[in-house]
């Protein structure tokens, strides 16, 4: 018996010494940071420090940088890629093609808070005359879509269209790559 309470009077020293090393500034103690001490059927076990993983749930934890949940990421995805395919039918309407198909081929990738970035891979745009395939990439802040890129423009075919420094549109010459005026 004697045996017993040596190594429990040897064990209590680090119990008085716990509060005094958990109360000071600056220092940190982890989870692991522990004593074990057993004998035939006496044991005890002294932890200072605090788990902070312990008491909660198994997914706890599994948040991005801005602090969000799995579920919520996947609810903004699919908002962003649903409001992406709309803004891309709208303004596809809007420059006079009839159909538009989108694949699912789609890639959206978290840019902030609240902001995603979402590539369309192949989207089909259908004219009277000809079917265009782009990549179309589209930008979504706040719930609203900021910006869409890749979308073809309309009229936009040979070089006799405004933009183009080749043709003159004045049945003139060119000196220098410049107009003459």
């Amino acid at each position: 018996m004697t045996h017993r309470v040596a190594a429990l009077a040897l064990a209590a020293i680090p119990l008085t010494a716990a509060p005094a090393l958990a109360d000071q500034p600056g220092r940190t103690a982890t989870a692991t940071s522990g004593l074990s001490v057993g004998l035939a059927d006496a044991g005890i076990y002294v932890s200072i420090g605090n788990d902070r993983r312990r008491g909660y749930g198994r997914h706890h934890g599994r948040t991005n940088h801005w602090n969000q949940p799995r579920w919520e990421v996947r609810q903004m995805r699919r908002d962003a890629i649903r409001r992406c395919a709309g803004a891309i039918k709208r303004q596809g309407y809007r420059f006079g093609y009839r159909d538009i198909d989108i694949d699912d081929d789609v890639r959206a990738r978290q840019i902030g808070p609240r902001g995603f970035r979402v590539r369309f891979d192949e989207v089909e745009f259908e004219g009277r005359r000809r079917d265009f395939e782009r990549h179309v990439s589209c930008t979504v802040r706040r719930g609203q879509v900021v910006s869409v890129d890749g979308l073809p423009r309309p009229g936009r075919r040979g070089h006799h269209y405004r933009d183009d420094r080749r043709w003159d549109h004045d049945y003139g010459r060119l000196r220098g790559g410049r107009y003459d005026d």
